[in-house]
């Protein structure tokens, strides 16, 4: 369908406001022109990208002003988004568009323009990365000689910054040393744009375990289409171009790749659903896949009514509830006997309030009345008989029943759960309940329904503190090491630190190697509560609900006055 321009070449009305801005890039070039609908004249007096001005400080010279008439006829919005580099100039411009005023064509350049935006800030964290991993302080030799893991601290000192996982902080390094290194054309793509942080990823994490000379002819051969490949398609690429560029090699790499198979630990995907991932020889995980496909249509053939992933979640999730109950994994002539702690068998974690513990009609009537959210009405049955329409309050008043937060069930290596769930789970089978208290969280009763729990402190810490204690870190507590904040004394106990709940926590391997061996001090200002300095001088709070918060610098503050000022 055609579409109309009004007098300034903008499609839409001819009311519609219109800015033309002037600007030279960097390198020589020709003027070039962007448009913003703010309604009035944008002159920028940068030097850089600021308005054409001779040496006597002339303004805009008509031979451009009627240069950019031309431009701008004939170009839209849409196009000149489109064209427009990623740079402080186009964050700004995006800034100042009213997604109000323009058409669909030009919003959907505008996502475009912005995902650019955002690929150059993610090259420039990663370039951040690789450069924090190259000063010597982030070296630590006697780490090198604890741990099978990363040497350098960078990706820990970013682990703590960013509040991410230890995985994420290290990957931050990894990608990061590879763009700035021997995937430079891929680096520079993302810097420009060209590509975003996703394949990015697809490339450099494709080519991790390979040298550099394969890893480069590999880029070569994928990276010219890459923008035009969805991650997925680019990853069939990577693989394709890996075996084509040096078939033996390929197969002594996938010798090497099946040592790392794994089963990953399960991710919160919300509403009491999780998921795992599987990484391994393409041939096994098509074997399990087969096998599964194979069961559920033996029992739809069967007459069952569950759905084919239905059936095929609950194949494979069986063989976990029925290893916990009979302490075997698989065949009992060739699986596996499960671990035991104590004589026991593995259980599950389930933290919740005494008042949820009960069922909601064997609460007394003040409990269910303290839980009703402040400024709401009671429900319609509460209500008094002929009373006028509830009056309207914000936030709305919402039926059901309604907790506090630290009244919301837990569910170790999960996370929030419903009452009515955790009051089943509960009830029996391989789960440990943990009863608080609804005032104070403080631990009441740690009770199991199959033995009587022993070491009554390991049992408080990992229930108290629940994942690692390192800010971010989602390693659970059950499989973390119990570390002395201030380090026990072998030689003479009475001048080291207590073993007591309030000089004990849980730390993963990793993040209890980098404490005792590579600078980071650890504080515990209160049972629960863990102070970390790392060796920047940052530093950081682990709060009890594992939150962190900073001691070092504040978050940022919109200032109005900042709006007046550069972008960079």
């Amino acid at each position: 369908m055609a579409q109309e321009l009004d007098h300034s070449g903008h499609q839409g009305g001819a009311d519609a406001p219109v800015v033309i801005e002037l600007y030279r890039c960097t390198d020589p070039g020709p003027w070039q022109v962007a448009e913003a609908l703010t309604g009035d004249l944008v002159v920028e007096p940068d030097a850089g990208r600021g308005p054409a001005q001779g040496a006597s400080g002339a303004a805009v010279s008509a031979l451009e002003q009627a240069m950019a008439a031309d431009v701008r006829l004939y170009l839209s919005l849409a196009e000149r988004l489109a064209r427009h580099p990623a740079d402080a100039h186009l964050f700004t411009l995006l800034d100042q568009i009213d997604t109000e005023k323009v058409d669909e064509a030009a919003l959907v350049e505008l996502a475009a323009a912005a995902e650019r935006v955002e690929s150059a800030a993610h090259a420039a964290k990663l370039r951040a990365a690789a450069a924090l991993a190259g000063r010597q302080r982030m070296a630590c030799a006697e780490l090198a000689e604890h741990t099978r893991g990363p040497s350098g601290l960078a990706g820990d000192e970013l682990t703590a910054r960013l509040r991410t996982s230890a995985k994420g902080g290290a990957d931050l390094v990894r990608r990061g040393h590879a763009l700035n290194t021997y995937l430079m054309a891929t680096g520079d793509a993302l810097s420009r744009g060209e590509i975003d942080a996703a394949r990015a990823r697809v490339i450099v994490d494709g080519l991790q375990h390979v040298g550099w000379e394969v890893a480069v002819a590999v880029e070569d051969r994928v990276l010219p289409k890459a923008a035009d490949r969805t991650a997925a398609q680019l990853r069939y690429d990577v693989s394709r171009a890996l075996v084509a560029v040096d078939a033996d090699e390929a197969e002594a790499r996938a010798r090497a790749r099946a040592t790392s198979r794994r089963v990953t630990r399960p991710r919160n995907e919300g509403d009491e659903i999780a998921s795992m991932r599987i990484e391994g020889p393409a041939g096994d995980i098509l074997a399990l896949d087969l096998a599964l496909d194979a069961t559920a249509r033996a029992a739809k053939a069967a007459g069952d009514e569950r759905t084919m992933d239905q059936l095929r979640f609950d194949a494979l999730a069986g063989i976990g509830e029925h290893a916990l109950a009979t302490g075997h994994l698989g065949d009992p002539a060739m699986g596996a006997d499960l671990a035991r702690t104590g004589g026991h068998l593995p259980h599950l974690n389930l933290t919740m309030t005494l008042d949820q513990l009960m069922p909601a009609g064997d609460q007394p009537p003040h409990t269910r009345e303290a839980e009703r959210a402040p400024g709401t009405e009671p429900a319609p049955e509460e209500a008094a008989a002929g009373s006028d329409a509830p009056e309207i309050t914000w936030p709305p008043a919402l039926s059901g029943e309604r907790l506090e937060p630290e009244q919301v069930p837990e569910l170790a290596g999960y996370g929030p759960i419903s009452p009515a769930t955790a009051r089943a789970l509960a009830a029996g089978g391989v789960w440990r309940r943990i009863v608080t208290d609804p005032l104070t969280g403080s631990v009441l009763d740690v009770g199991h329904t199959r033995y009587r729990p022993t070491r009554a402190i390991a049992e408080h810490i990992v229930a108290r503190d629940r994942t690692c204690v390192r800010p971010g870190c989602s390693h659970q507590a059950s499989s973390c090491q119990l570390d002395h904040t201030i380090p026990f004394n072998h030689a003479d106990p009475a001048h080291g630190g207590p073993t007591s709940v309030a000089n004990l926590g849980p730390l993963c391997a990793r993040d209890h190697q980098v404490k005792t061996h590579a600078g980071f001090h650890l504080t515990q200002v209160e049972p629960g509560i863990f102070e970390w300095t790392t060796p920047t001088g940052h530093r950081y709070r682990r709060e009890r609900d594992g939150t962190t918060t900073s001691l070092t610098h504040q978050p940022p503050r919109r200032d109005p006055a900042w709006d007046e000022l550069p972008p960079f």
